[in-house]
């Protein structure tokens, strides 16, 4: 409450009835705000909270399922329920909850890599950007970036794209730079290093060119579980 209204009010009190409205109007403020300073038990009742049946909840146990399981996304779950289920709820109750299920998931047992020198790297794609020439042709610009997980030395490769020959070319170059690689190399769930037709959110797949790209080059390759970016520093 205003401290000039709650001074005026106990002025003006003094044991007689006071016209709240007109306190009200000198003060600038509305009569309840002088009605709540008054009788204050009036507002201090606990209301009974209504409860609410969501549309979701016949349908929540087969959402996850399909999320964790077989990392459907939430436009997949819906038109699931929207044409095999009878589900009547909207496309934005479902995201949401699966939104909020899944940082739940990425804040249960996050383990984050503390590294001796020389054992991990973790690469990842950063901000993708646009830029345009003098001429007026625009290009896209990707940020590759490999750091060092004890060290924190980084190396940084701007790219027109992120296809897997790219990301080949952008990790020869970084081991040059660093001379040499890591015992292991931590990535997200990018699709040029998982295949993620036979991956799951509890079994992650390496795909088969890149698992050869990192025998040849000698290190092994470790991914971070979906939802949870925070396996990385």
């Amino acid at each position: 409450m205003r401290k000039d209204v709650e001074n005026q009010i106990n002025i003006l009190r003094g044991g007689d009835i006071v016209n709240k409205s007109e306190v009200a109007r000198r003060l600038g403020c509305s009569w309840k705000t002088v009605d709540r300073k008054i009788n204050p038990e009036k507002y201090n009742k606990n209301k009974k909270k209504r409860e609410y049946n969501s549309k979701l909840d016949p349908f929540k146990q087969l959402i996850l399922t399909k999320v964790d399981t077989y990392c459907c996304t939430a436009k997949s779950v819906y038109i699931l329920l929207k044409n095999n289920y009878e589900y009547k709820g909207s496309y934005s109750l479902l995201n949401k909850f699966v939104s909020e299920h899944k940082k739940e998931q990425n804040r249960k047992a996050t383990i984050r890599y503390e590294t001796v020198p020389g054992y991990q790297a973790q690469v990842d794609w950063k901000e993708k950007f646009k830029m345009i020439d003098r001429y007026g042709t625009e290009y896209t610009i990707n940020i590759f970036l490999m750091v060092l997980g004890y060290s924190r030395k980084r190396f940084i490769k701007l790219t027109f794209d992120r296809s897997q020959q790219t990301l080949f070319e952008c990790l020869a170059e970084a081991f040059q730079y660093f001379g040499g690689t890591t015992e292991e190399i931590l990535f997200d769930n990018m699709k040029t290093v998982v295949d993620q037709v036979k991956s799951n959110y509890h079994s992650v797949v390496i795909n088969e060119k890149f698992r050869q790209f990192a025998k040849d080059a000698n290190f092994n390759v470790v991914t971070c579980r979906p939802y949870r970016p925070q396996t990385k520093r």
